[in-house]
């Protein structure tokens, strides 16, 4: 098989690989490449292609903190949190138009009553361990990542109980389909040079 073959081989592979459908999870605070960030500050501009409807987003000052939520350890400034005290909600939706491969944030002190759902499924706190339930000077960085070249379409976030706080969301975007076009379209022409260059020797 010449190496132009092999390349337009993989390629179609790794579109093949769109239909499968797999999420994993860990704990890194390293920021993926090509993600962008978002720290609910007041100065700050969610992403366009995000759509955050719930919840709330408190400050240190605000009345109620302390009793129904508190500051993730290791957050600066403001901070999101859902529960079923007001101003909160008891349930967050975070959409990404045209998907996600990435999304991470801090989840400040995690509680066995807080709950995720991705893409519709439900995942429940014991993903991080039964041990860090209430510790309120515990924050994890949660990395929900999508393999296989699936996409993360939504994340909801839940809580019976106060509350579920969240800092520094990090979310990588599905490259755009002229980005694969352009990829292609890069595999195609080093393997045409790659060619020329075998028949001319």
């Amino acid at each position: 098989m010449t190496l132009l073959k092999t390349l337009v081989a993989s390629s179609i592979a790794l579109f093949a690989l769109q239909a499968q459908a797999a999420i994993s999870f860990w704990s890194d605070s390293m920021v993926p490449a090509g993600a962008v960030t978002y720290g609910f500050e007041d100065a700050d501009v969610l992403p366009s292609f995000i759509t955050l409807t719930g919840g709330h987003i408190f400050a240190d000052g605000d009345a109620g903190v302390g009793s129904i939520t508190a500051k993730p350890p290791g957050a600066t400034g403001n901070w999101f949190s859902v529960g079923p005290s007001l101003p909160q909600t008891s349930t967050a939706t975070m959409s990404f138009a045209g998907g996600a491969t990435q999304v991470s944030f801090l989840w400040g002190s995690p509680d066995g009553y807080n709950v995720l759902e991705i893409n519709g499924s439900t995942f429940s706190n014991p993903v991080l361990g039964t041990s860090l339930n209430g510790d309120r000077t515990v924050g994890v960085y949660l990395t929900i990542t999508a393999t296989g070249a699936d996409q993360i379409n939504s994340v909801v976030f839940k809580s019976n109980v106060n509350a579920f706080e969240v800092d520094h969301l990090r979310v990588t975007a599905v490259p755009e389909p002229g980005t694969y076009a352009l990829l292609l379209a890069g595999l195609a022409a080093v393997g045409c040079a790659v060619r020329r260059r075998t028949r001319s020797a």
